[in-house]
């Protein structure tokens, strides 16, 4: 993108001033929560849906690259900017429409997740998937990428809710899915959810909300063998309790967690749970839960039951990821999935994995569905560092798959997987995948460089994955 056609561009929009082409004051833009980066030729801080449209046509009139970005919070380089491409933002498109009647939220993918659920709740409504961003990240984003939460156990994730979709093509038609054409055919809405991007641009969401639930008790539990507390899940699982959340921490982020915010007196320990109940029943779940932990040796536990207290304890788990960004030079933080009967195996070989590396590896996740995040840190951003990083990363991948499990629980492929693909998917699958792409963006401008690799997206070869 040159400098003729971003004046040409601007003169096409709403507020020309959206439109930046100095990045200068911008840096945030040039990359996500991954230590991925890429400058844009320009950036447009969309307006309206009519911005969005324009520069969709200008681009696939220029032949211009167009990456869609919500808060830049993702875990997968997936709103990074292709080489000289436009970078459209989709933050400012905010509409926020409560109709509590239908228990419906019409909403822009600016719309930040902990707006929509303060405002739901104002009407005794919630709306569940609650990734740990949800105070920054978007619900534009959270569609991109599928993403779950902490709550994802009981409730679904972000694809559960989604009633209907407004999504601007290439070529600047306005797809219309679900609530938003009341028609039969094909669920194309689905085909968008978790696309990353790459088929079209979302501008207009309704998203089913649900009774406000009782709280119940929150109970941390600290074990001294990470393989004890993820048994502990696999049992809890098996036993039929479906706890509103359960999340797991092994020893190192949970100790990365209290260094960086104290907000719980247990002592260095290999791994912790945090449970939260249903409110109906939920001391009966308690109790259930803590019998299970205590036949699987748990060497500490606490409930509450009052929300300000329970808070403090849920606080361990908020801080984690933060907290282990900043004890290192390089992270870089994976979230593989495997069935929950696999969880302690899973489990454990990222234990083995700390102890063969001379990395930091530790690891936390929704243990409820078997999604876990494993970091890989390094004192300093080396060379040497990261070629141990893609090493290790490598390893993890393979072993993931070999237990049956999936490459993404919730962060999506973006840059960071897409090389990974044929671990996971056939031929069938990836050419299938490749025509999808072909029908909603044949000249391949929409996030070209994310989630299936160009030779797959050019149809380079029908056989297995090219390594790029």
């Amino acid at each position: 993108m040159n400098q003729s056609q971003v004046d040409r561009l601007r003169q096409q929009l709403s507020e020309p001033r959206s439109l930046i082409a100095d990045l200068s004051d911008f840096e945030k833009y040039c990359h996500d929560a991954t230590s991925y980066r890429g400058i844009p030729a320009a950036l447009l801080l969309a307006e309206t849906v009519r911005d969005v449209i324009a520069a969709v046509k200008f681009c696939c009139a220029e032949s211009i690259a167009i990456t869609a970005r919500g808060a830049g919070t993702g875990l997968s380089g997936g709103c990074i900017v292709s080489p000289g491409g436009l970078l459209l933002s989709t933050e400012k498109l905010r509409r926020l429409d409560i109709v509590p009647e239908r228990q419906l939220a019409l909403c822009g993918p600016g719309v930040i997740t902990k707006e929509l659920q303060d405002a739901a709740a104002k009407h005794g409504l919630t709306y569940p998937p609650d990734p740990a961003s949800y105070e920054e990240s978007t619900l534009g984003g959270n569609v991109a990428e599928n993403a779950g939460g902490l709550r994802c156990k009981r409730f679904g994730v972000t694809k559960d809710y989604v009633l209907g979709l407004e999504a601007i093509m290439p070529d600047g038609r306005c797809l219309r899915t679900g609530y938003f054409s009341e028609n039969g055919g094909f669920s194309l809405g689905d085909l968008l959810i978790g696309s990353e991007g790459t088929l079209a641009i979302v501008t207009n969401i309704a998203l089913r909300l649900i009774d406000l639930p009782e709280r119940g008790i929150t109970i941390l539990v600290a074990f001294d063998s990470p393989r004890n507390a993820a048994q502990a899940v696999s049992d809890i699982n098996t036993s039929g309790l479906i706890p509103t959340v359960m999340e797991f921490l092994d020893g190192d982020a949970a100790a990365c967690s209290n260094e960086y915010e104290k907000s719980e007196e247990f002592e260095r320990v290999a791994a912790i749970l945090l449970l939260e109940t249903s409110g109906e029943g939920g001391g009966d779940q308690a109790e259930e839960i803590q019998r299970i932990c205590e036949q699987n040796y748990c060497s500490y536990l606490r409930s509450e039951s009052d929300p300000s207290r329970s808070e403090n304890l849920w606080r361990v788990r908020r801080n984690v990821s933060k907290a282990v960004k900043a004890m290192a030079g390089l992270r870089i933080s994976e979230d593989v999935a495997v069935p929950n009967s696999q969880f302690p195996a899973l489990v454990q070989f990222v234990a083995e994995m700390n102890r063969q590396s001379r990395l930091r590896i530790n690891c936390f996740g929704h243990a409820g569905d078997g999604n876990l995040h494993v970091n890989f840190l390094a004192p300093a951003d080396t060379e040497a560092d990261r070629a141990e990083v893609e090493k290790w990363v490598d390893v993890l991948m393979r072993k993931t798959t070999e237990l049956g499990g999936t490459l993404t629980g919730e962060h999506g492929i973006g840059l960071a997987k897409k090389q990974y693909l044929d671990l996971e998917f056939g031929p069938a699958a990836l050419t299938v995948m490749r025509q999808v792409k072909e029908v909603f963006d044949p000249t391949c401008l929409f996030n070209p460089d994310k989630l299936l690799p160009q030779q797959i997206i050019r149809g380079d070869g029908a056989g297995p994955l090219d390594k790029p």
